[in-house]
């Protein structure tokens, strides 16, 4: 038996995606710029697919794009800005996505880094003082759902202190979509990324949200896809897959948050059971129940997680698209958590198909594993 708790890195495919690709008659699939009757089949799919998940997320159609992935959802956004909107100076939590920290990274234009708690919350006064010191256009990112704490920001108060400053807010959503309503949060965004196997749906699928249509922005050049923003032929598939993934995902919405608190709090409980000396960041905070980093000070993660996963119980030491880097957690460090805790820290996120067994056979085992590394008690 194997245990799977890193759905913040990729979701199990869910049941109706399963069901969707098992069929034969589904996967005929041509090119969906061809103008025969095969073509255009496809094309009418793409656009189903896209109405479906604009009714969901309350947006217009056309002001959706697909993207390859979240990552070039969120390198998409803060080019186009930059290059379309004229963006002088960009503001960005140091507890942002690598997609997002090390794009605004690579540019030649005025970064300012804001403040935040030692709970990774925007500190909003020194967000305050930031805006206001900036002289020409300027976007400011804030991701929605942190995905290594599940710690949730403050959008509404964000969005109208930019609102004050006619500052654009990019808020990359990739984690909270299929987790919370973000319809409400759409309309206090200018943009925002999203990635389909976050929420149950397959790998190769990225989508922006950008509330002005209008101005046109192309990255990738060879064609005309997407309204002329985005050249290469669509990955069909994938896409009616995100719609899929999404309906289900929003369906079971209440269920699954229910489910997770549950397992969230056994998870604490248990956790509490073992070591007083384990921490939880954001524990405290307004988070999401699905991802939990746990520190385990003293220990190293990688050892931790190659036990689990021996014992058959899959985790991650944080985000997979920064594993293996040197010096642990971005996120963590900016938390200013100590370089021994940083290290010995491991992330359990749940999703659609976890059950509290699963979570009393990690405590179980993590348990067994500790007691082995003679982790203080």
């Amino acid at each position: 038996m194997r245990i799977y708790f890193d759905h913040a890195a990729t979701s199990s495919v869910r049941n109706e995606v399963k069901n969707f690709l098992s069929d034969k008659g589904n996967l005929e699939f041509f090119n969906p710029s061809s103008v025969h009757a095969e073509g255009q089949s496809s094309r009418s799919k793409i656009n189903n697919a896209r109405d479906i998940i604009a009714s969901l997320i309350k947006s217009d159609p056309d002001n959706i794009l697909f993207t390859s992935s979240g990552t070039e959802a969120c390198n998409y956004i803060i080019n186009m800005t930059i290059k379309t909107y004229g963006i002088e100076n960009i503001i960005y939590l140091p507890t942002e996505h690598k997609a997002v920290v090390d794009t605004i990274f690579n540019k030649k234009i005025n970064q300012y880094q804001c403040k935040i708690t030692n709970q990774g919350l925007i500190d909003l006064d020194n967000f305050q003082e930031c805006i206001s010191q900036c002289i020409g256009k300027t976007l400011v990112c804030v991701m929605l759902i942190n995905n290594e704490t599940g710690l949730i920001q403050p959008i509404e108060k964000i969005s109208k202190i930019c609102q004050q400053y006619d500052a654009y807010l990019f808020s990359d959503m990739i984690q909270a979509l299929g987790k919370i309503n973000i319809a409400p949060f759409i309309g206090m965004v200018d943009f925002a990324s999203f990635a389909s196997h976050k929420i149950g749906g397959i790998h190769g699928v990225g989508m922006v949200y950008f509330k002005d249509k209008n101005k046109i922005y192309k990255e990738i050049h060879g064609g005309e896809q997407e309204f002329g923003r985005r050249g290469g032929t669509e990955n069909v598939i994938g896409i009616i897959s995100f719609s899929i993934a999404l309906q289900a995902s929003l369906e079971k919405i209440d269920f699954e948050n229910k489910k997770n608190n549950l397992l969230y709090n056994r998870l604490l409980d248990g956790l509490n059971s073992i070591s007083k000396k384990i921490i939880i960041p954001c524990k405290n905070s307004i988070k999401h129940s699905s991802i939990t980093t746990i520190i385990f000070p003293g220990l190293k993660a990688e050892s931790l997680i190659m036990g689990l996963d021996m014992e058959g119980v899959a985790v991650s030491s944080g985000a997979a698209c920064s594993s293996g880097k040197i010096g642990g957690s971005h996120v963590l460090n900016a938390m200013n958590y100590s370089h021994e805790q940083v290290i010995g820290a491991i992330r359990l996120s749940f999703g659609w198909d976890n059950n509290e067994d699963q979570v009393d056979f990690f405590l179980n085992v993590i348990n067994n594993l500790l007691q082995g590394m003679k982790f203080k008690h």
